[in-house]
């Protein structure tokens, strides 16, 4: 039976939590047997601490690990919070207001071009305030290689 190991495409079931503020773990996320999570071993964009975990595995092979935020997409950072000219939003003039509510993720891009995913926590008059940290800085990953 094949282990899990660079360049191998992987099919993996999952349940995703996080701990939230009272220390509680929050399931975020989950991939059944209907709808798989597939990617190439190696060249996911996943955390390495991540594949790390699942290395040498094979089919049927089951698994549960934790990553702190340093082996997952690192520690909030308030420099990733940042207030953006409400004009930006606007299409042909004016601005989608179900697109503009507190709460959604919008993807966006920087100066230099590179995508990212931003989530709106405040509306102002003129500015928008956008949170982009990963939403899931430290979680805990439970399930089965298929």
């Amino acid at each position: 039976m094949a282990q899990i190991s660079p360049n191998k495409v992987v099919t993996i079931t999952y349940d995703l939590s996080v701990t939230d503020e009272n220390q509680e773990k929050v399931l975020v996320e989950s991939a059944e047997a209907e709808a798989p999570m597939v990617f190439l071993f190696g060249q996911s964009g996943l955390p390495e601490e991540f594949e790390s975990q699942l290395s040498g595995k094979s089919a049927g092979d089951s698994f549960n690990f934790s990553l702190t935020p340093e082996q997952a997409y690192g520690d909030y950072d308030q420099q990733a919070v940042v207030d953006i000219p409400k004009n930006v939003f606007e299409i042909d003039g004016k601005i989608d207001e179900e697109m503009l509510q507190e709460g959604n993720f919008l993807p966006m891009s920087d100066n230099q071009g590179n995508h990212m995913q931003g989530k709106i926590v405040e509306i102002g008059a003129d500015t928008v305030k956008m949170d982009f940290n990963h939403p899931w800085p430290a979680w805990s990953c439970t399930s089965m290689v298929k």
